[in-house]
């Protein structure tokens, strides 16, 4: 009987232990799974991410003409009760459009040299400190400062139209109040695209820029613009912006002079070319333009903006009311250069009515529905906006397809 339950005792140790290595083997094999299910997670994560699209960057871009403020906006804008003056109204119809661009720039074809001078319009410009702030609360980010008028209250209102700026937040570009500010370059960076920015002007109506401040107002010279150019292409900008107040007023077209220094510009790096002066739209043009490592950009000028707002009218060949807000859009792949993605335009016209006691000046955009306009606008003004919308398609468009997206014509897609 001892025998017997020895040996059952044995067998029983036996299977014992054979659980026990059971248990263990199994506990090794569930490591080993999770060992290897974490190594193949691991791999698949790796997978993954080799496989995930670039990351896309886009900016939006959006630029119009001059900016004026002749005497009759001046009286529009005065406020006799408590003295002031406010702007807000004369951009109150196009200000979301401004104001969703991630970069606007305007040409400023004003002073702002202070109340003791007086405001005045033509022929020379001092504006209210408040059109800078309306300005701002419109959206614009960035002015050029580089025009015939910059000189209107001569270089101690140059230097003040500076500060106003800067007190309110708007970057500019083309005057300056230093050699060092002047020689440095304006670069803006947005959604990681950066832009280099510079503005030139053919003169000063006459007004001498002093001696003691050559800096003050960056004059067209096409040397010193390549200079300036091969400097931004140091810093490696994605595009590079330059500013031209040149040509003609009131030519449609642009002359052999502004080509010329178009065709140079571009062969010394620049990008994008925004003209303005002539007060009427001047055509666009895209170009492929060879660089000397041999490679191919897509650049593009317009040879005018035209007026954004003023007081100027004219008969329709060609209209000084007529302008237009000009839409850039860029795109970026993470670790490829910016590239310019679409080129497109929103004709805009001025209202300028003496009907009403004190009288409307504002800008509007011709993509204003028929029901929107006839609240806004009187019938002779509806039809002279339709009018100078069409010049304005025509010219710039001639006979391409009119197709039109999120309210701005196509000009040209990449």
């Amino acid at each position: 009987m001892k025998k017997c339950i020895a040996i059952f005792c044995l067998i029983i140790c036996v299977c014992l232990t054979s659980c026990d290595k059971g248990n263990i083997y199994s506990k090794e094999n569930d490591k080993n799974a999770v060992l290897a299910a974490n190594f193949d997670e691991e791999e698949l994560i790796k997978e993954q991410e080799g496989d995930e699209e670039p990351q896309i960057y886009t900016v939006k871009m959006r630029a119009v003409g001059d900016i004026m403020t002749h005497d009759y906006q001046l009286d529009v804008a005065y406020d006799k009760n408590d003295n002031s003056y406010n702007f807000d109204k004369q951009f109150e119809l196009i200000k979301k459009y401004i104001e969703e661009a991630d970069i606007a720039i305007g040409n400023l074809e004003s002073t702002f040299g202070g109340s003791e001078r007086g405001y005045s319009g033509y022929p020379q410009f001092n504006s209210p400190d408040s059109l800078a702030n309306s300005l701002k609360d419109v959206g614009f980010d960035i002015l050029t400062t580089a025009n015939n008028h910059s000189l209107d209250t001569y270089s101690a209102g140059a230097l003040r139209t500076l500060d106003v700026l800067d007190n309110v937040g708007i970057e500019h570009v083309g005057t300056y109040s230093s050699q060092e500010a002047r020689d440095e370059i304006k670069i803006m960076t947005v959604n990681n695209i950066s832009f280099a920015f510079f503005s030139y002007t053919y003169g000063t109506n006459g007004i001498p820029i002093p001696k003691d401040k050559p800096y003050l107002v960056n004059l067209i010279n096409l040397e010193e613009m390549k200079k300036d150019i091969q400097k931004a292409e140091e810093l490696s900008p994605d595009f590079i912006v330059v500013c031209v107040h040149f040509g003609n007023e009131y030519e449609r077209y642009p002359n052999n002079n502004q080509k010329q220094i178009v065709d140079e510009l571009f062969n010394a790096g620049a990008d994008i070319i925004l003209g303005s002066h002539p007060h009427v739209l001047q055509p666009m043009e895209t170009r492929k333009v060879t660089r000397p490592d041999g490679s191919v950009e897509d650049c593009f000028v317009i040879y005018s903006l035209g007026n954004f707002i003023s007081s100027q009218r004219s008969p329709l060949d060609p209209p000084r009311d007529a302008g237009l807000i000009l839409n850039i859009d860029f795109e970026k792949l993470e670790n490829e250069k910016a590239k310019i993605k679409t080129i497109s335009f929103m004709p805009t016209w001025v209202q300028f009515s003496t009907v009403k006691a004190r009288g409307i000046i504002r800008v509007v955009s011709s993509i204003t529905p028929e029901e929107e306009l006839e609240k806004l606008l009187l019938p002779y003004e509806i039809n002279r906006l339709k009018e100078t919308k069409q010049y304005t398609l025509q010219h710039l468009l001639g006979e391409k397809e009119r197709i039109i997206e999120e309210d701005f014509y196509i000009y040209n897609l990449y």
